[in-house]
């Protein structure tokens, strides 16, 4: 079998999308030596390549901005010239003038598209609603990443039930810090983490309202805001710039993964009440890491809580308050969050997703 891989979320800094693949590939290549597999991108993939049957097929089209367009219309022809069996859309869409004897299978990681629009850029939200539908429709087999996202898929789209199944992603692992780099900056004695794009699904004006509603820069206690600069997030750093908080709260941007992971590791908790998540790493990795979590009680994230998070309505400031607060004077929590947290996070990993996802493309096959 020779299959295609739409591989352009390892061409640019990855993000969840990028990490959910990379990890997954790296399964792929330890346990399949039979099966052909084919990178496929509109510019060089940063990926590392040790199976004897794995290639590239890498575009000259850098650039964002071009890679949809690059994909629909330059995949379709290297399928044909790859002679592939077999086409997985890893994010979203599907190349729409595929040869018909390939078979195609698609994994949707949410629907914000639909339920939060207005907290997309643009750009993305157009080439969301122009194709998502429509790599649904032409899908051999849709692959849901939890089974909150599998409802969402059948309650908005009309797709028979059979063709949808939910497949656990692993948990992103973080490498050992580069002793050579320099830290970003110097991490708090004691601090609340927000892992994720500043953009307003994520929540963040209530996080921090929350924050300062529990005083608890007063206790010396720091909120640490991490990831890429994101969109729709203007005022909130105006006003935190002139606030008398702005000591107390980091915006570090995006950091490297080690960075990262001593981030996880030292903070009192992960604060994460998100509007929305068809899945959300962040949750699992402070669990691995041995870090109390709170997190939201819609879509994705009770599900991949498990029990083992402190639960909120994202919506609410009083109840992330009064969870704040409880994680700063309840030692005995913590310590029992930790650990359900990290028996939860043993339940989520790329060996068994990986397996999942080969069981699926060998059922399209064999149809």
């Amino acid at each position: 079998m020779r299959i295609g891989i739409d591989a352009r979320p390892l061409s640019y800094q990855l993000t969840g999308i990028g990490f959910y693949l990379k990890f997954l590939l790296d399964e792929f290549q330890a346990i399949d030596r039979t099966h052909h597999y084919v990178l496929i991108s509109n510019t060089h993939v940063d990926y590392d390549i040790n199976n004897p049957n794995w290639s590239k097929h890498e575009g000259g089209c850098p650039g964002k901005l071009l890679s949809t367009a690059w994909m629909q219309s330059a995949a379709p022809a290297a399928a044909l010239r790859l002679k592939l069996d077999l086409f997985w859309g890893p994010r979203h869409h599907l190349p729409l003038l595929l040869p018909p004897g390939v078979k195609k299978i698609v994994t949707i990681h949410d629907v914000v598209h639909l339920l939060f629009p207005e907290t997309m850029p643009p750009a993305h939200l157009i080439v969301e609603r122009m194709l998502m539908g429509l790599s649904l429709m032409s899908a051999d087999r849709i692959v849901a990443v939890s089974h909150a996202t599998r409802e969402e898929i059948l309650r908005r789209y009309r797709v028979k039930p059979a063709r949808v199944r939910t497949v656990h992603s692993g948990v992103p692992l973080f490498p050992s810090p580069d002793a050579a780099e320099a830290p970003l900056f110097q991490r708090p004695a004691a601090y609340f983490l927000f892992v994720g794009t500043l953009e307003p699904r994520k929540n963040f004006d209530r996080i921090f309202e929350a924050y300062e509603r529990i005083q608890a820069a007063e206790q010396g206690i720091h909120l640490v805001i991490t990831g890429a600069s994101g969109w729709k997030n203007a005022s909130f750093i105006r006003m935190l710039d002139g606030h008398p908080l702005r000591p107390f709260v980091h915006l570090t941007g995006y950091v490297s993964r080690g960075e990262l992971g001593l981030l996880f590791k030292n903070a009192l908790g992960l604060v994460f009440p998100s509007l929305y998540e068809g899945f959300g790493f962040p949750v699992l990795e402070a669990m691995m890491s041995g870090t109390p979590v709170i997190t939201a009680t819609v879509s994705a994230m009770p599900e991949i809580a498990g029990g083992a998070a402190l639960l909120v309505d994202p919506r609410d400031v009083g109840q992330i308050a009064r969870a704040m607060a409880r994680l700063i004077s309840d030692k005995d929590l913590r310590n029992v969050l930790v650990q359900r947290g990290r028996k939860r996070s043993d339940a989520f990993n790329w060996s068994r997703a990986a397996r999942g996802m080969q069981r699926i493309f060998q059922e399209v096959m064999s149809t």
